[in-house]
């Protein structure tokens, strides 16, 4: 004979179970839904404006992550105008290169408007530079057209010892003097400006030796000398943006944020100095089961910003 009480109490346990398991399972998906219900253009069928968010520097990781939103933006058949808010100091020149590469092929396919939420300089600027318009407040700070190297010292100074410590190709292999820094400094400082006149030349009031001298400038400074267009906020731009879209009649749209880009947490560390140089040996700690190591001599970087060590002096301007 069946225990009833005992068919009961099993009855209980196993809603219990399925009520919790349905709980967890809730608890999962929950975020997930939300946040595609955040970056979705909505059930409504209506054309979408796309926010995309960086609050970061333009280093590698943060770039690499809005060239897939904004591929995202490109390739979905709902989104008919970019929204760009930004808010960033720039970073490594070749992924502020790469930047303002996606931002220019997405403004070739449809209207790409930018909003300076905070800070827009150097290869943050240079990014939102395709823009056909830049929104920015009072506070924001835009321009810083320039290009900064960071190296070594070790690798400047003891460039001769270095290069006599391994058997090359050729004489100029991975050996570098400051004259050749200047030199792919101007270059890439030349291309920066070039870049600027080419989308901003319209509207800038200043000449060419203005917009490279690398000043930095406020909102209302950057809309006089032309480096931003209106002052505004982010619902400015969404409107700005819809209007220039042909898909777009009226209000008759969805706005789908995405997921802003913050920093990655990766920082710049530079190797230390040689342990030793005995005459034309550079000796360098290591263990023979490592190998040898090779660091890249220097980098570039467009990036508005002060340089600080942890046993920074005072700074002078230097003629040489």
């Amino acid at each position: 004979m069946v225990d009833r009480t005992d068919s009961t109490r099993t009855t209980t346990v196993l809603y219990v179970i399925v009520v919790v398991v349905a709980v967890l399972i809730g608890t999962v998906l929950a975020p997930v839904v939300w946040s595609a219900t955040q970056s979705a253009s909505g059930d409504s069928g209506d054309p979408a404006v796309s926010v995309i968010t960086l609050r970061a520097g333009t280093d590698a990781g943060p770039v690499n992550d809005i060239k897939e939103d904004l591929r995202q933006a490109r390739t979905n058949e709902s989104v008919e105008a970019v929204v760009l808010r930004i808010d960033s100091p720039g970073g490594a020149v070749a992924s502020s290169e790469e930047f303002y590469l996606a931002v220019n092929r997405t403004a070739a396919q449809m209207p790409v408007v930018a909003y300076v939420e905070g800070t827009a300089a150097s290869g943050g600027y240079f990014g939102i530079a395709p823009a056909d318009k830049i929104f920015v407040k009072p506070s924001s700070t835009v321009g810083s057209i320039g290009v900064i190297v960071s190296a070594p010292l070790s690798t400047v100074e003891q460039s001769e010892a270095q290069s006599k410590t391994y058997l090359r190709t050729g004489p100029d292999k991975a050996t570098i003097d400051k004259d050749q820094l200047r030199e792919e400094m101007e270059t890439l400082h030349n291309a920066f400006v070039d870049t600027i006149v080419k989308h901003r030349g319209a509207n800038l009031s200043l000449n060419r030796s203005g917009v490279a001298h690398g000043d930095a400038y406020i909102g209302p400074t950057a809309i006089r000398n032309g480096f931003a267009d209106e002052m505004g906020d982010l619902n400015s731009a969404i409107a700005d943006a819809a209007a220039r879209a042909d898909g777009i009649d009226g209000d008759q749209y969805d706005v789908a944020y995405n997921e802003p880009v913050s920093p990655s947490g990766g920082t710049i560390v530079l190797s230390e100095d040689p342990a030793r140089v005995d005459g034309n040996i550079v000796y360098v700690d290591g263990s023979d089961d490592e190998g040898t190591e090779f660091q890249q001599p220097y980098e570039f970087h467009a990036v508005w910003g002060v340089p600080v060590t942890e046993d920074a002096g005072e700074v002078t301007n230097e003629s040489e």
